[in-house]
């Protein structure tokens, strides 16, 4: 009993740890090699709170009191994966491509599902009452404001270039492996924007939804006084992230959640709602304007350019000598996310059940590439996309970049229908206890859905801390009980 109230402080400040590291995605203090970018530094402080659950378990004899939704489905997904990714591996020649065989390819995988296991496990044991959710937000909005600033830092530095550029540059690579370097647009303490602007959309844009449309701190709790400016602070700081990072996608979530929020909120009668998001909507249109001229962040070619080109493009038959999906994909430079796509798509169709194991969607690029892809820019551009997808030597891998396709390319429909389900009733199961709970999970589904678009990792935290949130407001008790 003596341990009991030390174990629980150090339970508590490790979980916070957790919470500030997650924006941390590619730590050079993990030293997995310069073939793995993936690198959350929360998975060290996710193996001591493990490790200290185990203590409690088999030294203590504590069991931990949770609920058991959830971990069923992921005990099937994962005995599943394993017994139909080792039945296909065993019957696939033994050929190495990019230094991998398709079992040690499997393996590699399994790890990468055991981290997200870890981060999932662990949200679930520290998740639990409505105080544990609102200090999990709470947290999460400061480290991410702390990646936001950096990020800031990043775009000025970028801007004015010279010694500052530099500075910032090796201040960076203190945080994140090196990706691109900082050319254009913000990274925050991730390895890419993208995964700067997916993080602000899938761990910050939910609760401030929810917190707009029903006027409350969290859930369970009213709106306090200063409930408005906090509000837009918040808004404030997760545009201003996206904007940094130049995240084409980024922004294309947000303008989207932002737009069905305003229908949702008019639908429903929450004016105050619906005039701020559209406020949002009109801030940040305003801000990409102002930007422009910086000719970084959202200001940069990246994201400028292919706006131009769509919308001063009037002669849409002359375009690309009149084939416009290859003009507006080499305009977006998209060829080789959408040959990827198309190419996992077709990988599932001829695999359809049990798809072609974990980890070993990127081996089948070369087989199902789309000829199109051949006429487009995605061979010439360089050994990260396209050519580098061919060469067997080449550590760049055709991976889906889309978790839905992966999740049918290498585990079937029979994969996917198990992890659907799993991620479904994290979310939605019972009715909402109130309303920021019934917009807090619509718009963590909707922000999960666009993210699982664009990524195709089981890596990050951002994909398993949202849906333990899900979970315990969906097992609170409710009043009486």
């Amino acid at each position: 009993m003596t341990t009991a109230a030390p174990l629980a402080r150090a339970e508590r400040w490790l979980w916070q740890a957790l919470l500030l590291c997650v924006p941390v995605s590619a730590s050079p203090l993990l030293p997995f090699g310069n073939g793995t970018l993936a690198r959350p530094l929360a998975i060290v402080p996710a193996a001591l709170l493990l490790i200290l659950a185990a203590y409690r378990l088999l030294v203590l004899g504590q069991r931990p009191r949770l609920a058991a939704d959830g971990f069923a489905a992921l005990g099937l997904f994962t005995l599943y994966i394993v017994i139909s990714g080792l039945g296909v591996v065993m019957v696939q020649p033994p050929d190495a491509f990019k230094g991998q065989t398709p079992l040690e390819s499997f393996i590699r995988a399994l790890l990468t599902w055991g981290v997200g296991l870890a981060f999932y496990v662990t949200a679930r044991l520290h998740i639990r009452t409505a105080a544990d959710i609102r200090m999990t937000l709470r947290t999460l909005f400061i480290g991410m404001g702390a990646s936001i600033a950096l990020a800031g830092v990043q775009v000025v530095a970028m801007a004015q270039r010279g010694e500052l550029l530099r500075v910032v540059q090796a201040v960076t690579d203190l945080i994140a492996v090196r990706y691109d370097g900082l050319v254009s647009r913000a990274q925050g303490m991730t390895f890419e924007p993208s995964w700067l602007a997916t993080q602000i959309i899938v761990l910050l844009i939910p609760a401030l939804i929810a917190r707009a449309m029903a006027r409350q701190e969290g859930v369970g709790l009213p709106a306090l006084p200063g409930h408005g400016p906090r509000l837009a602070g918040g808004f404030a700081v997760a545009i201003g992230g996206l904007l940094f990072s130049g995240s084409r996608f980024g922004l294309a979530c947000i303008i989207a959640m932002l737009g069905l929020s305003v229908f949702l909120a008019a639908v429903r009668g929450r004016i105050r709602a619906a005039a701020t998001f559209l406020g949002v909507l009109v801030a940040g249109g305003g801000a990409v304007v102002a930007m422009s001229g910086l000719g970084a962040g959202a200001g940069a070619t990246y994201v400028m350019g292919p706006v131009a080109y769509l919308t001063q493009s009037a002669d849409l038959d002359t375009i690309a000598g009149g084939d416009l999906a290859t003009g507006v994909t080499d305009a977006l430079a998209l060829a080789g996310r959408f040959a990827a796509a198309e190419a996992a798509g077709l990988t599932w169709l001829d695999h359809p059940a049990f798809g072609v194991s974990l980890g070993n969607n990127y081996r089948y690029f070369g087989e199902y590439a789309p000829d199109w892809a051949f006429s487009t820019q995605l061979f010439t551009q360089g050994a990260k996309e396209g050519i580098g997808w061919l060469d067997p030597n080449s550590p760049e891998k055709g991976n889906a970049k889309n978790l839905f396709l992966r999740l049918l390319s290498e585990t079937g429909v029979i994969g996917f229908a198990l992890f659907i389900v799993f991620f479904w009733r994290q979310l939605f199961r019972g009715p909402p206890h109130d309303a920021f709970h019934g917009y807090f999970r619509l718009a963590s589904a909707a922000s999960l859905g666009f993210s699982f678009l664009n990524q195709d990792t089981f890596v990050d935290a951002g994909l398993w801390i949202p849906l333990a949130i899900c979970c315990a407001m969906n097992h609170l008790p409710r009043a009486g009980e």
